[in-house]
C-alpha cells in the first residue's frame, strides 16, 4: 500500500512512486525510483511539489508519525503528445530567474560538487555498456535483423538516470570519444543530450524516455552507407552525398519493421537532417512543418557532431560550437538553440551570463585539459551595481561554485550602450584569477 508524506519527510532509501501534482512543479524526469543520494533528498525537499507517494515494498518505510492519515493510489496522468504541437508551449517566456545573494565569503573561492567524481565513474560503465549495446545494434542491422527496441529503453533509462544525477558528468564524458568510435558513441550522445534538453524544457516523462531512445536510434540508417564514405578525410562525391543522404529513409524503414519503436524514434531518425528554412533533407521541410522533435534532434545531432574529432575535422570546444551554430542562419530554430544552451550551461562567446559570486560576466571562451570548462569574464558587480576590474573565471563541470546561475538581460540591468560595454570588456587584456592553494 503506497503511503503519502510531505517532501521533508523524505529519507534515503525510501522508493518515491510518484509525485502529486504537475510534472513540471518537480526536477525529475521519472517519478518511480529509489531515493540513493544527499543531492537526491535535497531536490525533492527544495522543490515545489505538495506530497508524494511512497512504495515501503520497495524501499525504506516511512515511520508511523511521518504518515499522512489519508493513504492513496497516486492519480495516473495521460500522457501528452506536446511534440505534435506548436513550440509555443516548449518556448514560453519564463519569468526572469530569482538570484539567491552570492556567499558572503570569498565569492571565488572553488567549491567541488559533492558526488560529481563518483557520478563520472557510475557514467563511464553507463557509456561503455551502451556503446556495446549499440554497436550490437548495428551489427545485426546490417545483417538485415529487427532493433532490439526494448533493450534501448533499457539503456536509454540508465542514460536518463546518470543525467538525473548529474547531468554534467555523462555529457562531458561522452564528449570525448575517438575518431573510429565515432558512430557508435555518437548515438550515445545524442540519446544524453536528447534527454537533457527535453528535461530543461519540461516535456512529459515519457516524452523523455521516448527522445532518449530516439537519440539512440536517430542514425540507425548509416549501416545503408559503406564505412569507406564514413570514415572518408575529403570532399565527398555527388554520388557518395547521394548514399549519405539517403540514411534518414534508410532509417525509418528499418524502424518501422522493428517492433515497439517509439512514434518519435521514427519521427527523429528521418528529420534530424532538414533545416528550418526548408534546406535540409530528405522533405525540404520548413517552419512549422518541422516538430518539436526535429528541431531537437537536429541540434543535438550537430552539436555533438562538431564537437567531437572526425577524419576530415578536428573538434570544436562547446563554446565554439555554440558560437557558430548561432551564425548558421535557418539552420536551427534560433530560440531552441538558445534553450539547448541553457540546458547545457555552456554558452556562446558574447553572452551575458550571472554568477554565483553575485557578479555579471561575459563568456570568453574554453579552457581545460579537455576544453570542459568555460571562461567567463567578470565584470560588474550585482550587489554593488557598479563595473569591477575584469577578471577571468573558469567554471568547472565539476564545481559546485563559482558556477553559471544562467544568461542574463542587458536590459534589466539598464547598460547604456550594451554592445559598447561588451566590446570594450571583451577587448580587455585581463590575467585569469589565481588558482588557490
Amino acid at each position: 500500500m503506497l503511503v503519502r508524506i510531505d517532501p521533508q519527510d523524505v529519507e534515503i532509501g525510501m522508493f518515491v512512486h510518484a509525485f502529486e501534482g504537475s510534472w513540471f512543479d518537480h526536477p525529475f524526469w521519472r517519478s518511480n525510483f529509489r531515493v540513493e543520494t544527499a543531492e537526491q533528498l535535497e531536490r525533492i525537499r527544495s522543490s515545489g511539489i505538495e506530497a508524494l507517494m511512497i512504495d515501503p515494498d520497495r524501499g525504506l518505510a516511512p515511520s508511523e508519525s511521518k504518515r499522512d492519515d489519508k493513504r492513496e493510489r497516486a492519480p495516473r496522468r495521460n500522457a501528452s503528445r506536446a511534440w505534435r504541437k506548436p513550440l509555443a508551449n516548449a518556448l514560453r517566456p519564463r519569468s526572469r530567474t530569482t538570484f539567491a545573494a552570492p556567499d558572503p565569503e570569498d565569492r571565488a573561492a572553488p567549491r567541488p560538487r559533492r558526488g560529481y567524481a563518483g557520478e563520472c565513474r557510475r557514467a563511464k560503465q553507463v557509456i561503455d555498456r551502451t556503446r556495446g549495446a549499440v554497436t550490437d545494434m548495428f551489427d545485426a542491422a546490417r545483417l538485415g535483423r529487427a532493433v532490439e527496441v526494448r533493450r534501448m529503453v533499457r539503456l536509454a533509462s540508465s542514460i536518463g538516470a546518470s543525467i538525473e544525477r548529474d547531468a554534467k558528468a555523462l555529457i562531458n564524458l561522452v564528449r570525448l570519444k575517438e575518431k573510429d568510435q565515432y558512430t557508435y558513441l555518437h548515438s550515445v550522445a545524442v540519446c544524453a543530450l536528447m534527454i537533457n534538453f527535453a528535461r530543461h524544457l519540461e516535456l512529459d516523462p515519457q516524452e523523455v524516455e521516448d527522445l532518449g531512445v530516439a537519440g539512440l536510434l536517430h542514425d540507425v540508417g548509416k549501416v545503408a552507407v559503406s564505412d569507406e564514405i564514413l570514415n572518408k578525410p575529403g570532399a565527398l562525391s555527388k554520388g557518395e552525398m547521394q548514399s549519405v543522404r539517403g540514411h534518414p529513409a534508410a532509417g525509418h524503414r528499418l524502424l518501422a519493421s522493428s517492433r515497439g519503436a517509439p512514434e518519435l524514434a521514427l519521427e527523429l531518425c528521418l528529420r534530424h537532417h532538414e533545416k528550418i528554412d526548408g534546406t535540409g533533407y530528405p522533405g525540404g521541410l520548413k517552419g512549422e512543418q518541422l516538430s518539436l522533435a526535429a528541431r531537437m534532434g537536429a541540434i543535438c545531432d550537430v552539436y555533438d557532431a562538431v564537437t567531437s574529432n572526425r577524419p576530415y575535422k578536428t573538434a570544436w570546444t562547446p563554446c565554439e560550437a555554440l558560437t557558430e551554430m548561432q551564425k548558421w542562419k535557418g539552420h536551427f530554430d534560433p530560440a531552441l538553440l538558445d534553450r539547448f544552451a541553457d540546458s547545457l550551461g555552456i554558452y556562446a562567446v558574447g553572452t551575458l551570463v550571472r554568477l554565483s559570486t553575485g557578479e555579471l560576466g561575459i563568456v570568453v571562451g574554453s579552457a581545460g585539459e579537455a576544453d570542459e570548462e568555460v571562461i567567463v569574464r567578470a565584470f560588474f558587480d550585482c550587489d554593488a551595481l557598479a563595473e569591477i576590474n575584469p577578471v577571468d573565471r573558469a567554471i568547472a563541470p565539476s564545481a559546485e561554485h563559482p558556477r553559471i546561475i544562467g544568461r542574463d538581460s542587458p536590459t534589466f540591468w539598464r547598460f547604456p550602450d550594451w554592445d559598447v560595454l561588451r566590446h570594450r570588456v571583451l577587448a580587455a587584456k585581463v590575467a585569469p584569477e589565481k588558482a588557490e592553494g
